[in-house]
């Protein structure tokens, strides 16, 4: 879109205020209000901000122990470059647009670090291979009848979940029924900025909704998540009441973020398939996945909390298997026709940042591609009360950061620098845990967690 163009787009549509919206690591939304001089002045490479806000914690405490080559020396400026491909009308503020954007530097190189830019350049070597992807998410969050305000003040605690019971009931109509008020407005919002949606339901949590979107490019199916995570928390502040991506709030069931994707030929056909069953390529990926599946568990369940999601009879995978149709796996594949031929990857946390996620799953499978590894035995019985001996996933942020530090497969693909910095930012999750006082013996989430991950993630 060139400059006319968004001066016309932006008189069609009534926008005089533009707010730019990145993600960053922790995939926190970051941006400014820029009226529209200002937002038109600074196209085509957008304006700038402090680098903190890509090199920050969840507290916006700037990373100062460890470095990538993108920082200055002292605290200085990036880019936020908008995509004018996503530019919309807010439709609830009608002189509000949003526009999505990619740090880069001050002199509009890329920055590998940034979340979007990374998934970006995943999908290009994928594509260099001959393959396009297409990718989806399930997207879990937890609904309160409490006002945000109102859950500080209990901290957390003793929240009323909107629901017709307090049993964990999953597609129960009349829990959903509760939930419509909420999800007609998130919805009437989702139709106005025209993004696609194909379901919602209850799910099994007490006050659970799952949201369901359909297929798309890879960048675009993560920017979708980005967005909704943020129309859903706006909705629940305007009708006062309060929302959460938190993994594990409660006890039982918690937020998972499970990410479909497919693979297709130059021809539109999965590549997964080929006449008489799955093929080569199918066999490598499943088996990169799965054996980067331990380093990747760090980018997937990025917090403290979320390693108490990871449970046997629990609903997420406690170790890397995979099986057609099997929902206790790892990886549930679905294969029996050229259609619906994809792989749904069950372990991220609500919390994940999508694009982080979404690249570290693409790589692991372009790795194991690339190596032409082999898979194990697929599995077709129950993935939970595996035997002892059957090793699990890694169950504390510490020692998935320990294996991803160790794994060379999604290091050959995301590069060196991009795995080294992120093992840094969750040594740093861990010690800013266990410096503020929080108790790692804790057999329910601490204050600590619900005060940093509740309304931030």
């Amino acid at each position: 879109m060139d400059e006319p163009t968004i001066e016309e787009w932006m008189d069609r549509h009534h926008v005089e205020v533009v707010r730019t919206h990145a993600t960053n690591l922790d995939g926190l939304v970051v941006g400014k209000y820029l009226n529209r001089y200002k937002f038109l002045k600074s196209l085509p490479h957008g304006h700038s901000m402090a680098d903190l806000g890509l090199a920050m914690d969840l507290t916006g405490m700037p990373h100062l122990t460890f470095w990538h080559d993108f920082r200055h020396a002292m605290i200085g400026d990036i880019q936020l470059r908008p995509d004018m491909d996503t530019i919309i009308s807010d439709g609830t503020d009608p002189d509000l647009g949003h526009v999505i954007c990619d740090f880069t530097g001050v002199d509009g190189s890329e920055i590998r670090l940034c979340p979007r830019t990374l998934l970006k350049d995943v999908t290009r070597q994928i594509a260099d291979e001959g393959f396009s992807v297409k990718a989806a998410f399930e997207l879990e969050f937890f609904l309160f009848k409490n006002s945000f305000d109102t859950a500080r003040r209990r901290e957390y605690r003793h929240l009323e979940p909107v629901g017709a019971s307090t049993q964990q009931n999953i597609y129960f109509a009349r829990n959903a029924y509760h939930a419509k008020p909420f999800m007609d407005e998130v919805i009437k919002r989702l139709n106005w900025q025209k993004f696609e949606w194909e379901s919602w339901s209850d799910e099994g949590g007490v006050g659970q909704v799952e949201l369901n979107f359909p297929p798309a490019d890879p960048v675009r199916a993560a920017d979708t998540i980005s967005r909704m995570k943020q129309i859903i928390y706006e909705v629940a502040v305007d009708r006062e009441m309060s929302v959460s991506f938190m993994a594990q709030i409660a006890p039982g069931y918690a937020n998972g973020l499970h990410i479909h994707h497919s693979l297709q030929k130059a021809d539109g056909s999965s590549a997964f398939l080929e006449t008489g069953g799955r093929s080569p390529l199918f066999h490598h990926w499943i088996a990169g996945i799965l054996a980067s599946m331990p380093g990747a568990t760090s980018i997937l369940c990025p917090t403290i909390n979320a390693y108490r999601r990871l449970k046997e009879f629990s609903a997420p995978p406690t170790a890397a298997t995979w099986g057609e149709e099997n929902k206790s796996a790892a990886l549930r594949v679905i294969t029996r026709s050229d259609s619906l031929a994809r792989i749904e990857h069950r372990l991220a946390s609500g919390d994940a940042n999508p694009y982080l996620a979404l690249a570290a799953v693409l790589a692991g499978g372009l790795a194991g591609w690339q190596q032409r590894l082999s898979p194990p035995d697929e599995l077709n019985e129950m993935a939970w009360g595996l035997p002892e001996d059957h090793e699990r996933l890694p169950n504390s942020i510490m020692r998935a950061a320990d294996a991803l530090d160790k794994d060379t497969l999604l290091a050959s693909v995301l590069g060196k620098d991009v795995v080294d910095y992120w093992v840094n930012t969750r040594k740093l999750e861990w010690l800013s845990f266990h410096s503020d006082g929080a108790d790692p013996e804790s057999p329910e989430p601490t204050p600590w967690e619900y005060r940093r991950y509740f309304e931030l993630m």
